[in-house]
C-alpha cells in the first residue's frame, strides 16, 4: 500500500506552482547606424540584467534581412538569452518602438518561446519596415535615435519535469521495469479490469490504475464498485481522450497530446493526474494565439489549469487591443469576473 501511495504523490507533486517573472527594458539606437547595416551585420544592445533573477541576462540584436528573403523590406529583431547554464526558459516578449510621448508603435508580439543551450534565441522578422527609418519623424525617432523596447514574461526552469537520479544503473533498470509496465498496455493477459466508454471496452490492470491514480484507487475500493469488481464505466470522454489517459497511466507519455490537449486537461483534472496536466498546459500555451486563448482561459479556470492560465492572461495583457472587444472576452468578463480582476492587476503591477 505505501507503494502505491508513494506513486500517487509522485504524480501530484506537479501542482506545485512557479512564479512567472517580468522584465522590461529599451535600448537607444541612432538611426543612421541601423541603415548602414549590410548582409549578415548585426547590431547588438548591451546586456539586460533581469530584475528579479540574478541567473538571467538578456540582450537585442537587429539585422537587415536577406534581400532574397519574402522579408526584404523588414529589419529583424531578436531577443537572446544569455547562458541559461542547462535552465530552461519559457518566454513571452513583446518588441515596440518607444515615441516620445511614450507611445508604443510598431508593437509585435511574439509566439511564447522555449529557451535551452540549444535555442537562446527568438527573432521577429517582420519588426520594422525598412522605408520608416528614412523618414524625419521627430516623435519617432527623437534626436535621430529609434529607441526599441522589449517586454518579456518568463518562467524559470522546467514546466514539465520529472526528476531522474543520475545513476545509470538505475536508470537503466528503471527504464526496463518502465518498459515492461508499457508492454502490459498492448496485451490482455492477466488483465483484470476493463473500462468501458460507451459500447468499447479496455483491458486494463488494476494495479496500474490504483497506483496511478488516487481516484481509480478510491473506485476499485469503494463498495458501491465491488457489485461489479471487474467493470469501470468512463462516460464523460471521449473513447480517443480515455485511451490516451490509459496511454499515460501505463507510459508516462501521451504522443497523441496536441490533438486533444484541452480534453486532456480536464480528464487529468477528472482523475487527479498532475503530471498529465502539466503535459496538457505545456501543449496548449505554445499554441495560444488571439482565436483561442479566451476559451483556454476559460478551460484553466475550470479545471485548475494554473500555469496555463498565468500565461493566458499575460498573452491577453499583450495582445489587448485585439482582445478586450471580442466576444470571447466579454463571456469570460460576464462569467468569471475573478479573471478580468487578475488582468487588471498585471496591467496595473
Amino acid at each position: 500500500m505505501s507503494s502505491i501511495k508513494s506513486s500517487m504523490e509522485s504524480d501530484g507533486q506537479f501542482g506545485a506552482k512557479k512564479n512567472i517573472e517580468r522584465d522590461s527594458f529599451i535600448w537607444t539606437i541612432e538611426k543612421s547606424s541601423i541603415s548602414r547595416l549590410t548582409g549578415k551585420e548585426t547590431k547588438m544592445s548591451p546586456f539586460f540584467d533581469s530584475k528579479n533573477n540574478d541567473t538571467v541576462q538578456w540582450n537585442l540584436q537587429i539585422h537587415q534581412n536577406d534581400v532574397s528573403s519574402n522579408n526584404e523590406n523588414y529589419i529583424s529583431l531578436s531577443l537572446v538569452l544569455i547562458d541559461v547554464n542547462c535552465i530552461e526558459v519559457t518566454a513571452l516578449c513583446s518588441f515596440y518602438v518607444l515615441s516620445v510621448d511614450g507611445e508604443k508603435k510598431h508593437k509585435k508580439v511574439m509566439s511564447i518561446k522555449k529557451f535551452n543551450d540549444d535555442i537562446r534565441i527568438h527573432t521577429c522578422k517582420q519588426f520594422l519596415k525598412r522605408d520608416i527609418l528614412h523618414r524625419n519623424d521627430n516623435k519617432l525617432f527623437p534626436n535621430g535615435n529609434l529607441i526599441v523596447g522589449c517586454e518579456i514574461f518568463y518562467y524559470y526552469g522546467t514546466i514539465n519535469t520529472v526528476a531522474i537520479s543520475t545513476n545509470n544503473n538505475l536508470n537503466g533498470s528503471l527504464n526496463v521495469l518502465l518498459n515492461d509496465i508499457a508492454d502490459m498496455l498492448g496485451s490482455s493477459e492477466l488483465s483484470d479490469c476493463v473500462i468501458k466508454v460507451g459500447d468499447s471496452e479496455i483491458k486494463v490492470h488494476k494495479f496500474v490504475l490504483a497506483s496511478r491514480s488516487e481516484v481509480f484507487s478510491l473506485i476499485l475500493t469503494n463498495e458501491d464498485y465491488k457489485s461489479n469488481p471487474n467493470v469501470i464505466k468512463i462516460n464523460d470522454f471521449r473513447l480517443e481522450v480515455v485511451k490516451e489517459m490509459i496511454t499515460y497511466l501505463y507510459t508516462g507519455k501521451s504522443p497523441n497530446m496536441d490533438k486533444m490537449a484541452c480534453e486532456m486537461l480536464e480528464i487529468g483534472e477528472e482523475y487527479k493526474l498532475g503530471q498529465l496536466k502539466l503535459m496538457a498546459e505545456e501543449s496548449l500555451l505554445h499554441s495560444l494565439s488571439i482565436k483561442n486563448v479566451c476559451y483556454y482561459l476559460v478551460c484553466s479556470e475550470v479545471y485548475s489549469g494554473g500555469i496555463l492560465q498565468e500565461w493566458c492572461l499575460r498573452f491577453i495583457y499583450l495582445h489587448a487591443k485585439e482582445i478586450i472587444d471580442t466576444k470571447g472576452w466579454g463571456k469570460v468578463v460576464n462569467a468569471y469576473p475573478l479573471l478580468a480582476a487578475k488582468l487588471l492587476s498585471i496591467a496595473v503591477n
